[in-house]
C-alpha cells in the first residue's frame, strides 16, 4: 500500500476519527485505530469506531498501490499535525508497519492487521435517506444538549429524544432537574416513533455539521442513524431505552407571567451565581408588580441582592432556582425578551422566548 496526500485534509479526517475513535478500550485495542484503504480509483477511505459512532469518510488521493491497514490514530494524528502543509506520502511496510515521509522528515510507526477491524453499520442496505437542512439539524442540537443528563446510570436521559413527522423536526433533553425541548421547521424523514440519540453521538453529529454547508442526508434503521455529507458518513447506535413522558413535566398552565429583557436577565443571573453556593447555584427569585429580586446567600461569601425592571402585575412570590439552569436556557434563545411562567413557589418555572420558534426549558425549583 502506498499514496499521496495533502497534509491539511488528511490532518482534517484525522481530526474527527480521533474524536469517534475508543483510545481507553482495553477489551478491543483496535479501537484505538484509524483503518485507511487506498483504492485502485485513486482514494483513501478513512473509518473510524468506538462499536456505538462509526465515521467513514472518502478522500481524493494519487495512491501509487492499493491496500490497507490501521494505525493508532491519536500518534498519527500528532504526527501530522506537525508536519509541515506539503504532500505526504504514507506507505505499507511488513508487519503491518507505515512510514510516513514529508520533505527529509521520516517517520514510522506500528499499525495493526487491517481484517481485526470491525465491520461498520453498513447505510446501503435498505435505508432511505431524506434530505434536511443541516443548520435547523444543528441549531436543534445545539439548544437542547446541555441538559441531556451526564449520569450513566439514567440510561433514559442520556440522549436527546427525536421526533419528526416530514415536516416539523423536535428534539427534547432532560436530567431530571431541567428540561428543554425545541421544534423547527424540517422537511425530512418522518418517524413512526420517536428516536434517542445518545449525547456522544449528538457530539459527534454537531461537529460533523459545523464542519459542512447547506442539507445533509439522514435516515434510521431502527438500530442506527445515518447521516451522510459529501463523502463522509457517520452512523450512531441509538439508546435502546423509553424516554421519560415528557409532556407530564411541562405545565400547561400558569398563575403567574414575567416578560423580562433576555440579556439583562442573564447578566444579572451571572452575577449572582458569582456569589451562590458552589453546589447548587441556588438564587431566590422574588416577584413583585413591576419588579424582580434574585438574591444569592453564600455563608462563606457573602450576599448579593438585585432588582430587575419587568413587565409583572401578578401576586407575590418567592421560590428559588439553579442560576446555571436558568443561565443555560436563556442563552440558548434568540431573542429580545423572554417570559418566565410560574403557579407557585414549589412548581417549575417554564422559560419561552416572546419572539422566535417554538422553544422552551422547563427548570424545578429548589428549596430556600
Amino acid at each position: 500500500m502506498e499514496f499521496e496526500i495533502d497534509q491539511s485534509r488528511f490532518l482534517a479526517a484525522l481530526g474527527l476519527a480521533q474524536t469517534v475513535a475508543d483510545k481507553r478500550s482495553n477489551n478491543m485495542p483496535i479501537l484505538a485505530n484509524v483503518l485507511l484503504r487506498a483504492t485502485k480509483d485513486n482514494k483513501l477511505v478513512c473509518s473510524a469506531t468506538d462499536m456505538m459512532i462509526s465515521v467513514t469518510e472518502t478522500i481524493p488521493v494519487e495512491v501509487k498501490t492499493p491496500g490497507a491497514l490501521t494505525l493508532g490514530v491519536r500518534y498519527l494524528h500528532n504526527v501530522v499535525r506537525t508536519l509541515p502543509a506539503k504532500p505526504l506520502r504514507i506507505k505499507g511496510l511488513e508487519n503491518h508497519w507505515a512510514q510516513l515521509n514529508v520533505g527529509r522528515s521520516e517517520f514510522k510507526l506500528m499499525g495493526q492487521a487491517p481484517g481485526d477491524f470491525p465491520e461498520l453499520p453498513d447505510p446501503t442496505r435498505g435505508v432511505k435517506f431524506t434530505q434536511v437542512s443541516g443548520h435547523a439539524f444543528a441549531d436543534l442540537i445545539q439548544k437542547t444538549q446541555f441538559s441531556v443528563s451526564t449520569d450513566e446510570a439514567r440510561v433514559n436521559l442520556n440522549g436527546v429524544l427525536f421526533e419528526s413527522n416530514g415536516e416539523l423536526g423536535t428534539m427534547v433533553s432532560t436530567d431530571g432537574h431541567r428540561l428543554t425541548k425545541l421544534s423547527l421547521p424540517l422537511p425530512g424523514p418522518k418517524l413512526e416513533r420517536g428516536i434517542i440519540i445518545p449525547r456522544k453521538g449528538m457530539l459527534e453529529i454537531k461537529r460533523v455539521l459545523d464542519r459542512l454547508n447547506g442539507e445533509v442526508g439522514l435516515a434510521v434503521d431502527g438500530q442506527h442513524l445515518f447521516m451522510q455529507a459529501n463523502e463522509l458518513t457517520l452512523s450512531v447506535k441509538l439508546n435502546n431505552v423509553v424516554f421519560p413522558p415528557y409532556e407530564q413535566v411541562i405545565p400547561r398552565e400558569y398563575k403567574r407571567r414575567v416578560t423580562a429583557l433576555r440579556d439583562e436577565l442573564i447578566d444579572a443571573l451571572r452575577r449572582a451565581e458569582v456569589m451562590a453556593p458552589e453546589k447548587t447555584a441556588t438564587v431566590r427569585v422574588q416577584l413583585d408588580k413591576g419588579s424582580l429580586q434574585l438574591t444569592a446567600d453564600n455563608p462563606d461569601l457573602g450576599v448579593a441582592h438585585q432588582e430587575l425592571e419587568i413587565e409583572y402585575a401578578g401576586d407575590p412570590l418567592v421560590a428559588g432556582f439553579n442560576a446555571r439552569y436558568l443561565i443555560e436556557v436563556l442563552e440558548a434563545m434568540d431573542t429580545k425578551q423572554v417570559h418566565m411562567d410560574f403557579q407557585g413557589e414549589l412548581d417549575p418555572c417554564v422559560l419561552r422566548p416572546v419572539d422566535g420558534p417554538d422553544y422552551l426549558g422547563v427548570v424545578m425549583p429548589m428549596r430556600i
